[in-house]
């Protein structure tokens, strides 16, 4: 059986303050790629959850507009609130993950997805959560086998049913990189968790998924590259001549982001008006492709545009 880490830390009571809570973590020097390094700042995080006001005075002082948030263009998702932004001396930061209950109007007119609630999904990085406030929302946790999938859009996944489980208020989670699957269900009250997060350069590298509803395929890849590059590569594709040809041709057959070798195949194929056109870019860039990755998708695509 596998899940989240759950922590026992209900021994620690002593409370400290955000910016105490961010140098400590510096000081630490902790790796989050390692499990057991994040695990030895849970006991930093367990403090700085203890301080029930550090959260709304940071609120207080950011509407106000003399929190230093302001600067940090703080809209990182319609629940997140960014509390300490990475940067180029550290390898984390720290956020506060607001969850809607069922019955509130925002979460009825948002839809629940909105809020990641019912999208199952995994993580390219491990992770340290904590149930600051309310009772908490559930999850259904699964398992699977990252190393024997693909990563493809409709890819047939096992995925292991584990348990359903509830964030409790005060408990101390370690999510775990390619391991933990977790479907979030709507929040019975308001409810607010705080995370440490790595920043990790190279997260973009690392494919991380998307799963059905009913959590037997991959619905899709989560958005891990930029994703500005796609229009990008369709204006490059349209304007950019012979350069922007063989630069495309690059991209598609060499990039070491797969995704990034599809997009490039996909603004390839847009440029031909005939199907023929579309398909023999497709055949040459693509159905040839030495990533399985970019074949499937590529395939896929070619469905898509009614080729195949």
């Amino acid at each position: 059986m596998s899940m989240p880490v759950s922590v026992n830390l209900d021994h620690i009571t002593e409370s400290i303050s955000l910016d105490e809570c961010y140098e400590l973590l510096i000081e630490s020097k902790f790796d989050p790629a390692d499990e057991e390094s994040f695990l030895a700042v849970a006991p930093l995080l367990k403090k700085l959850n203890n301080n029930k006001t550090f959260l709304a005075e940071t609120l207080i002082d950011e509407l106000a507009g003399t929190s230093k948030l302001a600067g940090q263009h703080n809209q990182y998702t319609p629940q997140v609130l960014l509390l300490k932004a990475p940067n180029s001396a550290t390898n984390f930061f720290i956020r506060a993950n607001i969850w809607l209950a069922k019955d509130d109007p925002m979460l009825q007119l948002a839809g629940e997805k909105s809020f990641f609630y019912h999208v199952p999904h995994d993580h390219n990085f491990n992770f340290l959560t904590a149930g600051y406030l309310g009772s908490g929302y559930e999850s259904d946790y699964y398992e699977y086998d990252f190393y024997n999938v693909e990563g493809y859009p409709g890819e047939p996944v096992d995925l292991r049913f584990i348990e359903r489980k509830k964030l409790q208020p005060e408990q101390i989670m370690l999510y775990r990189a390619h391991k933990d699957v977790h479907k979030q269900l709507p929040a019975d009250e308001l409810s607010v968790s705080l995370n440490i997060m790595p920043s990790d350069m190279f997260a973009h590298l690392k494919p991380q998924y998307v799963f059905n509803a009913q959590c037997t395929k991959i619905e899709r890849p989560t958005a891990t590259s930029n994703s500005s590059t796609e229009p990008a590569m369709h204006f490059i594709a349209r304007c950019g001549g012979e350069a922007g040809q063989q630069f495309l041709e690059n991209m598609a057959r060499n990039s070491i982001i797969e995704e990034d070798r599809v997009k490039a195949v996909k603004a390839m194929t847009a440029m031909h008006d005939s199907p023929e056109g579309k398909l023999a870019t497709l055949q040459e860039y693509g159905f040839s492709s030495g990533s399985n990755l970019v074949r499937s998708m590529a395939y896929e695509h070619a469905r898509s545009l009614a080729l195949l």
